[in-house]
């Protein structure tokens, strides 16, 4: 598995805030770069995106075996959160265009084909009715043999009788459940559903029967049972979901439904991203050819237009892969255990390394050159996993009340930053008059628990808070902020250059009081300065 230091903070920050790269020379990775560069949009509005694209042209090829021996489908639940005037249209436009010129000329052939279909059984009603009127008079005037030969003839013309046109558009906007399934059945089983203003599906009748977005998330079977039209199973089908919507839709959307779409699963099976502000960053310049739209949606296309089999192909995991796959497992069973990150949110958690077994298998399909290579590489699981818990992290904060492991971690934060401060003035200890302005060490304390259970917040004092405040103390251990030593621990503002750093803060965690490791450079001891750890620099030195 690849070290979490595979990219410097610098690196990390110039690529898009903590946003994964993929391989150099894949198709994704040169098309998002591409587009958040051109269009000047954000890394993570891009690679939402593209996946979108790729999710919908790929799910009706393939499915993906889990590691456990379950086989699901390759259809995704994403939802970008942006404001107006972040080029929402614009990011989806370079990713889906040959997906919407396809679905043109889909709904345009199926136009046509409605015209014939309509002259053909308006001739076929003239020619029943005139049957059925001398079948009809045959048998008032008793002539059996001539009504036997009209029986048979109106028999077969009835059986001959014109179907409709099967529909191959699978694009949907502004509609609700019911007619998605309605459309799905009636025109071909593998839709998208896709807008960059989703105000109406949020705020509309679109989500009054969530449970049939689940069960086409989870490849299910919908049953729907109607007195007045013919009732129907859906089987097999496939849809997935790109949307994205205002905040302010959001935020009034979750206060209404909010409860409801959690308690059905419905938000759990999303993939999230709150996409950063670029409105009023962005300077004057001209479009290029962009030769990387051209080549991601040439793959698109070829796929689009691949006979899709009775049965879909089924990718499985490399052996290294699944090694990987069983420890995300285990590291997210430990994260949903009292005091962990998803004690509250078993919901999301629960479905998150499906997501990320999903984005590998769609992500294989749409790089791979050939139909027999099946096995999903431990690179490609990785940097899924890595894009999905960021996308947790921003389920967390924008979709979910703050799990409290974090609210603890920060009121432990606060209580030793102060604590810190206090000492760093009595002693009147400062190297920072030894750095350059734009950096600064982080202040230092050391503590035992009984302090703080003693004289710490609330919450984590006295016997009732001491598997809080054990939890918070080992979180910050893993962001390296944290050492034991002895009986005692050491606490830095900034990272301990000497820490077994397991997490960064800023990448799927976030501790507001400490400063995001992107935020932080490790020091330089050539230069002569004092062993601070790492030094805290100012965001400007970031741009």
């Amino acid at each position: 598995m690849t070290n979490s230091d595979e990219f410097t903070p610098l690196e990390i920050d110039s690529l898009g805030e903590d946003w994964p790269r993929f391989h150099e020379h894949s198709l994704l990775e040169a098309a998002v770069t591409e587009a958040s560069r051109e269009l000047q949009i954000s890394r993570e509005m891009a690679l939402m995106s593209a996946f979108g694209a790729m999710a919908t042209a790929c799910q009706g090829h393939v499915d993906v075996e889990l590691p456990t021996g379950h086989r699901r489908p390759t259809s995704l639940m994403l939802l970008t959160i942006a404001e107006s005037g972040e080029r929402k249209t614009t990011a989806q436009n370079y990713f889906f265009d040959e997906i919407y010129k396809s679905n043109n000329s889909a709904y345009h052939d199926n136009q046509i084909a409605q015209n014939r279909y309509k002259q053909e059984n308006h001739l076929w009603n003239i020619k029943k009715r005139s049957l059925e009127k001398q079948y009809s008079k045959h048998l008032t005037q008793e002539k059996n043999t001539d009504a036997n030969t009209l029986q048979q003839t109106l028999t077969e013309l009835l059986s001959a009788q014109p179907s409709p046109p099967r529909s191959r558009k699978f694009l949907y906007d502004d509609t609700t459940p019911q007619a998605l399934v309605q459309m799905l059945y009636e025109n071909i089983s593998n839709g998208c559903l896709l807008t960059s203003e989703a105000n109406s599906i949020f705020s509309g009748k679109a989500l009054e029967e969530l449970d049939k977005l689940n069960t086409l998330w989870d490849g299910g079977t919908v049953i729907v049972d109607r007195i007045s039209r013919e009732s129907f199973l859906l089987q097999n089908a496939r849809l997935t979901l790109a949307l994205m919507v205002q905040p302010s839709v959001i935020s009034r959307f979750m206060d209404k439904r909010g409860d409801e779409a959690r308690g059905t699963g419905f938000l759990s099976r999303f993939l999230v991203v709150k996409a950063r502000t670029m409105a009023g960053q962005r300077t004057n310049k001209l479009l290029s050819e962009q030769p990387k739209k051209q080549e991601f949606n040439e793959r698109i296309l070829h796929m689009l237009n691949t006979q899709m089999g009775t049965d879909r192909q089924i990718l499985r995991f490399s052996e290294h892969a699944k090694n990987a796959w069983f420890e995300y497992s285990s590291r997210l069973e430990s994260e949903m255990q009292e005091n962990g990150l998803y004690f509250y949110l078993k919901d999301h958690a629960s479905k998150l390394l499906e997501n990320v077994s999903r984005l590998a298998a769609i992500l294989h399909s749409f790089e791979s050159n050939s139909e027999h290579d099946t096995q999903i590489e431990s690179s490609t699981l990785e940097f899924c996993w890595k894009f999905s818990r960021q996308c947790s992290s921003h389920f967390m904060e924008h979709l979910a009340d703050e799990p409290q492991l974090v609210t603890d971690t920060n009121l432990l934060v606060n209580y030793l930053l102060k604590k810190a401060y206090s000492e760093q003035h009595h002693n009147n200890q400062s190297s920072a008059s030894l750095l350059p302005e734009n950096q600064r060490p982080g202040v230092q304390t050391s503590f035992i628990p009984t302090d703080i259970k003693q004289y710490g917040p609330g919450c984590l004092r006295g016997n009732v808070g001491s598997d809080r405040l054990m939890a918070s103390i080992q979180l910050l251990t893993k962001l390296g902020h944290i050492l034991k030593s002895g009986g005692r621990y050491d606490f830095s503002e900034s990272i301990f250059t000497r820490a077994r750093q397991e997490m960064r803060n800023g990448e799927f965690i976030k501790i507001n009081s400490l400063p995001l490791h992107s935020e932080q450079i490790r020091e330089n001891h050539s230069r002569g300065y004092p062993s601070v750890n790492y030094l805290i620099i100012s965001k400007d030195i970031m741009r």
